[in-house]
């Protein structure tokens, strides 16, 4: 997955979500979800990030099931399905809604974790012909993202320093980092502005994002799982 081209990744993996949405079928969901783990352990993924982001996936995963469980309508439920895999339509409801949470964290993650931020909107620059004015803008905006990070930690550490106790969420701490973000937009755009940097002008491509056989045949053998979803029994 890793060297799949990344606009192809992200619609290949866009592509299923709106099957599986108009579906009820917890089954396929589940199977889904268990493609994406394979595919994100033979990608080499850091397991750390991956163990921290699927806790909060699997708590809404139960989250979920508790919640159709407990309000479920008994509309939409499949009678042939539920006489001999399921006898409780509260439990089928909930299992339906759990596994499209853990369907649709699985596909996210495996489009997350597998691709490089900056080589994606590269990719949707060159392959979708995006504006390079909102290219440049998501770069700059992920590059300023560490730098407002440190400054937050600095900023509250300030404020211990003086003995002062505020929130994670305190105006009075989250106001000076707006005013720093402000100044270095306006920093970023006067850099752009000097190096005559123009949305509109032609440009070359210092590091282009190829196109391979593998990525069409990606995308095609998505689509064809996709046809075998609105058949599957």
């Amino acid at each position: 997955m890793n060297t799949i081209n990344p606009t192809f990744k992200a619609l290949g993996l866009l592509m299923p979500t709106f099957f599986l949405a108009a579906m009820q079928k917890p089954f396929l969901n589940l199977a889904v979800f268990s493609l994406c783990l394979f595919l994100l352990a033979v990608s080499n993924v850091n397991v750390k990030i991956f163990a921290a982001t699927m806790i909060p996936v699997l708590l809404t995963s139960v989250g979920t099931f508790y919640t159709g469980y407990r309000f479920q309508s008994g509309n939409g439920m499949p009678v042939s399905e539920l006489s001999f895999l399921l006898a409780d339509r509260a439990a089928w409801n909930g299992l339906t809604l759990s596994s499209r949470v853990l369907a649709f964290a699985g596909l996210g993650l495996l489009l997350a974790l597998t691709t490089d931020r900056v080589r994606l909107v590269q990719s949707l620059n060159q392959q979708l012909k995006l504006p390079p004015v909102f290219a440049y803008g998501l770069l700059a905006a992920w590059g300023i993202l560490p730098v407002m990070i440190r400054e937050y930690r600095q900023t509250r550490a300030a404020f211990r320093a003086r003995g002062l106790r505020v929130l994670p969420v305190s105006p009075s701490l989250l106001k000076p980092m707006l005013v720093k973000a402000v100044r270095w937009t306006e920093a970023l755009s006067a850099a752009m502005e000097s190096k005559g940097f123009a949305g509109n002008a032609s440009r070359t491509v210092y590091r282009p994002v190829p196109v391979r056989r593998r990525d069409y045949l990606f995308l095609f053998i998505v689509a064809l799982g996709c046809v075998g979803i609105v058949f599957f029994p």
